[in-house]
């Protein structure tokens, strides 16, 4: 048993590493991201570090810098983040300097930012714990006197706030209540609220009006696809998305999904296996790539990450129940038994469960512990188990 076992694990490692095809700066940022999940920090930075010519790894060595209130070298990043990305490294040097106590440097830089298209809202600026080193300054009060922002993105503002707590209904009402048609914006954040509000037409009729590569939009469109049925529209979208929104890992494994109702389950595979070469111990995508691999008929690789989900969370039934389902395939009744009755423990009233661990009970020829889970299974009105205890239980 054991040399099968090993067998079966070396079989899931060539299936992963042939599948996950990812190229080197995304593995390295989503194994970045994997270490500081477990805590490993010092791992985490030393991958920031080795990539500091690229904008997504340069940006989370500025947060993790931040955080730690070490600014110098905070401004060293900023220098080098500005050749590639001015207006973010403006709002970096804005929060350096307020942590330092800086009100004046900070606000010059934060003027900076706030000059150029697409820079943060209020709100977003506010939510940085830095600039609470500033705010009760004269720099910052003299600072905010200004009109900083147009009438209308700070209505757009407020409504992106109600969207986010759930005021949809509120917040369509405020964008009725706007007379600029034409606005991209306005567009957006209608789909936005109505796809929140679960009305899925609605929100694709305003994306309509929104020609976009944007990643926020298409990631908007791909979610209304996706949760509205339309897979064949949300796989092109989705494709795309990935192109565009690389270093946001959830894409993979949202991805595989829409592929997974389209019946494309290798190709799925493939996207749970580059989440997985860098997320190895990630529970949804485990139980993901476990059921593609069940349906593309790759059984050895699911009853490998069936035990490895048991592993990591014994308390949910439908791990035993998949991993049993998989010894009983392969007649290993002891050990399928094992399972099932592990799964009952959770949820005693399944009666597919019950009827399964009846069939185990009888295979080993244990006949009336056989007839007591197929009469536990009869009772919830299982067809199966019913014939079962009427042709070898009834006297």
């Amino acid at each position: 048993m054991q040399k099968r076992i090993f067998h079966i694990a070396i079989m899931l490692l060539i299936a992963i590493c042939s599948n996950a095809q990812i190229d080197d700066l995304q593995r390295d940022y989503f194994r970045a991201q994997n270490f500081v999940l477990h805590g490993e920090i010092d791992s985490a930075v030393a991958i920031w570090q080795n990539h500091e010519d690229a904008e997504a790894f340069l940006l989370c060595l500025a947060e993790h810098l931040i955080a730690n209130e070490q600014y110098s070298q905070s401004l060293e990043v900023s220098r080098k983040l500005e050749v590639i990305n001015p207006s973010e490294a403006q709002f970096l040097k804005a929060r350096v300097y307020a942590g330092m106590g800086f009100a004046e440097e900070s606000v010059e830089y934060l003027g900076r930012h706030l000059e150029v298209k697409g820079a943060r809202t209020y709100s977003q600026i506010i939510r940085c714990k830095e600039f609470e080193s500033i705010n009760r300054t004269p720099e910052w009060r003299e600072f905010w006197e200004t009109q900083r922002y147009s009438k209308s993105d700070e209505v757009f503002a407020d409504i992106e706030y109600n969207i986010s707590v759930g005021n949809c209904d509120y917040a369509i009402e405020m964008l009725d209540g706007m007379s600029n048609t034409k606005s991209l914006k306005r567009n957006y954040l209608y789909a936005k609220a109505f796809y929140e509000a679960k009305k899925y037409s609605q929100a694709t009729k305003f994306l309509e009006n929104i020609n976009s590569k944007d990643a926020t939009v298409m990631a908007l469109k791909f979610n209304i696809e996706k949760s509205s049925g339309n897979y064949a529209s949300a796989y092109e979208t989705g494709k795309a998305l990935l192109a565009i929104d690389r270093y946001n890992a959830e894409n993979l494994l949202d991805f595989a999904e829409v592929c997974l109702n389209l019946k494309k389950y290798l190709e799925a595979r493939r996207y749970t296996g580059r989440y997985l070469q860098c997320f190895p111990d990630n529970e949804k995508a485990l139980y993901l790539d476990a059921k593609l691999a069940l349906l593309s008929e790759y059984k050895d690789d699911a009853l490998v990450e069936a035990s490895q989900l048991i592993a990591q969370n014994p308390s949910n039934a439908e791990y035993f129940k998949m991993r049993g389902e998989l010894y009983y395939g392969y007649e290993m009744w002891d050990l399928a038994a094992y399972d099932f009755s592990m799964a009952l423990d959770i949820t005693p009233d399944d009666a597919r469960l019950n009827y399964l661990l009846g069939m185990c009970r009888y295979y080993q020829a244990t006949y009336e512990k056989a007839c007591f889970y197929w009469r536990r299974a009869a009772t919830g009105k299982s067809r199966e188990a019913a014939d079962m205890y009427y042709r070898y239980c009834e006297e």
